[in-house]
Parts: C-alpha cells; structure tokens; sequence
C-alpha cells in the first residue's frame, strides 16, 4: 500500500513537472496602437503651463519615428478649436529592421490657451494619434478633460 502511495505521488510530481504550454502572444499589427497611460497636470494656466502626457505605443513591424527631424509623425489635437500640434518622434527601430516594438512616448504640450479670452476656466480634450512611416495612422485616443485658467 505504501508503494502505490509513492508511486501515485511520483506519477503526479512527473505530470506535474512536465514542461507548461507556450504562451503564445498574438502578432503585433503593423497598423500603431497606443494606450494613454498619464496625464498631468489636470489644471493648467493658460499660456504658462505645460501638459505631459505619455503614451504606450505598439508596431507589429517597427516603423515607427522618422530620421528627418522636420516629419512629424504625433499629432495633439484641441478639440475646441480645432487646433492640431504635431510633433517628431525619432526612430525607435532601426530603419528597415521588421520586428516587433512597444514602449512609452513623453509628449510635453506647451502654452495651452483659452479660447474665450474672458472666460473663468475652459474644459479641454486632447485627441492623440501617431502615424508610421508607412502612412498607418493609429487609433485615436481621447485624454482626460483638463481645466484651464487664465493667467
């Protein structure tokens, strides 16, 4: 009885030791996806303060950011107005290299107005979207409502 004790507990310890399955991630699209993971401050004055945001990005086949510090390739939009500032992102790939990217932009957005000059406050949204070398636009994402004051 002892014996088949053992040998049921040596049975289970060689099943449960054997190798687990693979985690296999799905591929990455070469279309960009970002994720809005801060924002801050949440209340700004107008023309004084700057707005961070950062964004996790994702490419299934790594082209994005450009060599040319004259493309722009992220785009901020103020839904008020609307009003778009672009900027450069590098490249955060080799160029040519096809592989699988993600990681974290930090987008400073600078001298954010009021609309109505004699306005209290204003609410804003920004709209966020990154595009590849490739012309591929990313989703677009819609940051939390920011208060603005005037100076």
């Amino acid at each position: 009885m002892i014996k088949n004790i053992i040998l049921a507990i040596a049975a289970a310890l060689v099943i449960g030791c054997g190798k687990d399955d693979e985690i296999i991630n799905p591929p990455m699209s070469d279309v960009p996806a970002i994720e809005l993971i801060n924002v801050s401050p949440t209340t700004v004055t107008a023309l004084g303060d700057s707005i961070v945001f950062i964004i996790h990005y994702e490419d299934g086949n790594g082209d994005l950011g450009f060599n040319a510090p004259d493309s722009m390739s992220l785009y901020i939009t103020d839904t008020r107005i609307p009003l778009t500032e672009s900027f450069f992102v590098p490249l955060l790939a080799p160029e040519g290299a096809d592989i699988a990217i993600q990681g974290e932009l930090e987008v400073v957005l600078n001298n954010t107005i009021l609309v109505n000059p004699d306005a209290t406050s204003e609410t804003v949204e920004f709209e966020i979207q990154l595009r590849d070398r490739s012309g591929n636009y990313s989703n677009v994402l819609v940051a939390p409502v920011i208060t603005v004051f005037p100076e």
